[in-house]
């Protein structure tokens, strides 16, 4: 049986990806072109979480993520709690987004 990932470590999965496309994302608006530079951290989030990214029925969910996490442009570097919050939102979208699959298979 496969050990279940603590929510809070999703979390701090999703924040370290937030905090990696600020940077990227704020270097592009300054004009270096960073474009190979994303990580794609939410396949591993996709995956811990059960959701499997082959499946067409989630095809959506990659895009979406990308526009949740494309409001880190508007956090402040330092604002620790947005990036929290952003990462709670993006998290329990994804558990809706499970639940939602899980009851399709």
């Amino acid at each position: 049986m496969q050990k279940k990932t603590p929510k809070k470590v999703i979390i701090q999965l999703i924040k370290d990806d937030l905090r990696h496309q600020h940077s990227v994302l704020g270097l592009n608006m300054l004009g270096f072109s960073n474009d190979n530079s994303m990580l794609d951290i939410c396949r591993s989030v996709f995956s811990i979480m059960e959701l499997n990214i082959n499946d067409r029925r989630l095809d959506h969910l990659t895009n979406e993520y990308c526009d949740c996490a494309y409001h880190v442009t508007e956090i402040h570097f330092n604002d620790a709690e947005s990036f929290e919050r952003l990462a709670t939102e993006i998290y329990n979208w994804l558990t809706l987004e499970r639940k939602k699959y899980l009851k399709t298979l």
